[in-house]
């Protein structure tokens, strides 16, 4: 595109800079003559303004308020070709033009400013024509692409090696690659340039070509860009349905209105196969990602978890690889927290898990850990057995006095306990599933607290007996009874 220093550069023209010579990069999109007294109400903004001076003020404190006026109008420059009878260029218009970063140019009267506008209108022309002939061949090699690649890093190989650049994209604020194309090209680079793509994509488009960087090549990539961000975009809403399609789902197996079993062949089809665990995160305060767009987390790309927000925390169902665990923690933030379940059996189903996952969460903050699985640390002076004896002597020691309160009683204190836990410590659940009045249920769990000496709606309480109560189902060792 042509600049006011490209036209002071053609010797032709005669062009003598008198001020503003630091605003000389200006780009020039048209050239309009006008001796009006009021110019700024005829030009357009990028406008090379051609005038023999007969519509300018007299005044010195004149000139400089036109000036000012004919900037604000976003003008490229201004030439005068003075007439014999035109008011002089006062030194206050110059200095407020130096001021304004605002090239003024002095030419002869002889030089008709046809010959001028021809030059004008002849880059800009040609500056139309390249980026029509750039926007063609990009359109034209990415049609291409769209038939002979089904997936993105496919189709920006393709580009990258039709036009001789090394293409990547990558993630604005940690730098890391997205989809790299491999493509490499024939001379060193010159430069490498990151162009950002826009959008709610938080990507950047880096590029590296041979040689020198020339108009057509600005051209090219602002189409690129643009053909990127839509992209992108695109792939963003496919990742949008998906998030919202995985929490419909937890939700579902959450509540019980679908069978694991029948939800196996989505999970795989989500590349959610073998061993899944799920997980219950508290996400961190001031991560890389926030909860709500986690899954568009460029680390997570390649193996997404089923993610479903609740209450606070987040609940997901992943494969049980550490790595991808602690990718995800890594995307949420240092401080994120992470209680991770066993296996997900059938038998036990996905109910069970996030109960595990619950508890191995409360257990990661008492402790101060980033992450904890189920089972595999204390809990204050309580541990995860780890065999049958470790079992009965946990079971006889949080559970033991309501067990021996039962069998004398029938107060059903330990059934009470185990239902109160399962229901994460709903009252009116609770009382609704015992079919006794909220009362009793209050009286049951205190005389639970008088008997182990533990409270039940404690963190602490709460996982000495939900530990308890697993080693003993486990194990055998009591029988449920509800």
């Amino acid at each position: 595109m042509l600049t006011v220093q490209d036209l002071i550069n053609i010797e032709l023209l005669r062009l003598v800079p008198v001020a503003g010579l630091a605003g000389t990069g200006r780009h020039i999109t048209w050239a309009h003559a006008v001796d009006l007294p009021d110019p700024w109400r005829w030009i357009s903004p990028g406008d090379l303004v051609m005038t023999t001076g007969m519509g300018m003020p007299s005044g010195a404190q004149d000139q400089v308020k036109w000036l000012e006026q004919l900037v604000q109008s976003n003008a490229s420059a201004l030439v005068v070709a003075p007439r014999a009878d035109a008011p002089q260029l006062s030194p206050q218009i110059l200095e407020a033009a130096d001021r304004l970063l605002f090239p003024m140019l002095q030419a002869s009267f002889e030089l008709e400013f046809v010959k001028l506008s021809h030059y004008v209108i002849e880059s800009v022309l040609q500056a139309q024509r390249e980026r029509f002939n750039a926007s063609e061949r990009l359109f034209q090699t990415y049609a291409e692409a769209l038939h002979k690649a089904p997936d993105m890093a496919g189709r920006l190989s393709i580009l990258a090696h039709s036009l001789n650049l090394t293409l990547a994209i990558e993630d604005v604020q940690s730098g890391n690659t997205i989809l790299d194309t491999g493509w490499t090209t024939t001379q060193v680079p010159e430069q490498v340039e990151r162009i950002p793509i826009g959008g709610r994509t938080r990507a950047a488009l880096r590029m590296a070509h041979p040689g020198k960087r020339t108009q057509g090549d600005s051209i090219l990539m602002r189409s690129l860009v643009g053909l990127l961000g839509v992209e992108l975009e695109r792939l963003m809403i496919h990742r949008d349905q998906q998030r919202e399609e995985g929490s419909a789902l937890l939700r579902s197996l959450l509540e019980n209105e679908t069978e694991l079993t029948l939800a196996r062949p989505l999970l795989e089809r989500r590349s959610l196969n073998g061993t899944l665990v799920s997980l219950a995160i508290q996400p961190g305060v001031n991560g890389p990602w926030s909860a709500d767009e986690l899954h568009h987390a460029p680390a997570l790309h390649h193996s997404t978890p089923l993610l479903l927000a609740d209450k606070g925390l987040l609940l997901a169902l992943c494969r049980d690889d550490m790595n991808a665990i602690d990718t995800l923690r890594a995307s949420l933030g240092a401080d994120t927290v992470i209680g991770i379940s066993g296996a997900i059996a059938m038998a036990t189903g996905f109910r069970e898990s996030i109960r595990q996952a619950r508890l191995a969460l409360t257990q990661a903050r008492e402790l101060g850990a980033p992450a904890l699985r189920y089972g595999e640390a204390e809990t204050g002076l309580i541990m995860a057995p780890k065999s049958l004896e470790e079992a009965r002597a946990l079971v006889g020691r949080y559970l033991g006095p309501l067990i021996e309160h039962d069998r004398i009683q029938s107060a059903a204190l330990l059934k009470t306990l185990i239902t109160f836990l399962e229901n994460d410590g709903n009252w009116k659940a609770t009382a609704i599933d015992l079919e006794v009045h909220r009362q009793t249920l209050v009286y049951r769990l205190k005389l639970v607290e008088q008997l182990t000496g533990i409270k039940p709606t404690t963190t602490q309480g709460i996982a000495r007996f939900w530990i308890a109560i697993q080693a003993g189902k486990n194990t055998e060792l009591f029988e449920d009874n509800r």
